[in-house]
């Protein structure tokens, strides 16, 4: 495991103009408030924001829906398209399918055959491609030849949708003194550290937790651009893409005060404790920052800060993997 900060910038980089308000207004009555949900701990008042019981399973249906509700007529009638390992496709596809819009989701042939199924059973077409790049290049072919195309993460509406988590955990808990938050591609992280800066200013700490074997944002902050990982070595899937993107970095290098890394191993450990001693269904992805908090480097020189929110991004397991982390004995 190791650490980074990332380089002192203004504290809210307004250069990136959106508005949670707005977003959650959009959101209202569509999607979930997931709960802020306490966890017993002896040393910290741990609190836990249950993006896994959000519609679709995870915080994704937030930007989806931000992006599809904003569509104009004619990006309606051309149809939406993105890449996706699972969850984002399976919000857009939820997403599109309740406005009428179609959908296409490109997806890696080596996803969970349960996410790729999902997007299918929700009414999208889904391409496969045998590497996470020929299904970014399908994308691309996709959407130049007229579809809309809806970015997980690299989009200002994604950015603002996936913020609305942030603005909920500001105004249900304002005295939080950190925030920890999954990273794949940045999206969640990017809009969850502006909504925070905007309602609480430099009072809150945001941490941003991504695994070992993807360490995205870590090396883009590093270099001070995204930069595409020579190799993924993690399998911790949604936590893995190729790179982060440009406004996520930017939003990132300006916003959230460190980036940790984690192994594997710790955030299986943290997915256990939740499914098997919170009767959570949690996929692996959305147990890394509260594996962080309790068995990495997250809090480390933040000791005097007690009152800790963690974000719990996704609930969509392969069936067989949380099988296999139901019956095995939480070492938490």
């Amino acid at each position: 495991m190791g650490a980074m900060t990332a380089p002192a910038r203004p504290q809210n980089d307004r250069a990136i103009d959106v508005s949670f308000v707005q977003a959650a207004g959009r959101l209202e009555g569509v999607v979930q408030r997931t709960p802020l949900r306490g966890l017993a701990h002896e040393q910290l008042e741990l609190r836990l924001k249950l993006e896994c019981l959000q519609e679709t399973g995870s915080f994704k249906a937030r930007g989806a829906w931000n992006q599809i509700a904003q569509l104009t007529d004619a990006e309606r009638k051309a149809g939406v398209v993105t890449t996706s390992s699972g969850n984002h496709g399976r919000a857009l596809a939820w997403a599109a399918g309740r406005a009428g819009v179609p959908a296409t989701i490109c997806m890696p042939g080596d996803a969970y055959p349960n996410k790729i199924q999902a997007c299918r059973d929700l009414g999208a077409e889904v391409r496969l491609g045998e590497t996470r790049p020929e299904t970014d290049a399908i994308c691309r072919e996709l959407a130049a030849a007229g579809k809309t195309l809806i970015h997980p993460y690299d989009s200002l509406r994604t950015i603002e949708g996936a913020g609305t988590v942030g603005l909920e955990i500001a105004d249900e808990w304002p005295d939080v003194d950190v925030v920890v938050v999954p990273i794949g591609g940045g999206g969640l992280i990017s809009g969850v550290a502006l909504a925070l800066r905007d309602r609480l200013g430099k009072s809150v700490t945001i941490i941003g937790v991504e695994p070992a074997g993807a360490a995205t944002m870590s090396l883009a902050l590093e270099a001070g651009h995204p930069v595409d990982l020579p190799e993924i070595t993690t399998g911790v899937q949604g936590l893995c893409p190729l790179n982060v993107g440009v406004l996520n970095q930017q939003v990132a290098a300006a916003n959230v005060d460190r980036v940790v890394l984690i192994d594997d191993e710790s955030v299986f450990r943290a997915q256990a404790k939740l499914v098997n001693e919170e009767g959570l269904v949690v996929e692996p992805a959305g147990a890394a920052a509260l594996a962080a908090v309790l068995y990495g480097d997250a809090l480390v020189g933040l000791e005097k800060k007690r009152r800790i929110a963690v974000v719990v991004s996704g609930g969509n397991p392969a069936p067989e993997q949380l099988e296999s982390i139901r019956r095995r004995k939480s070492e938490a």
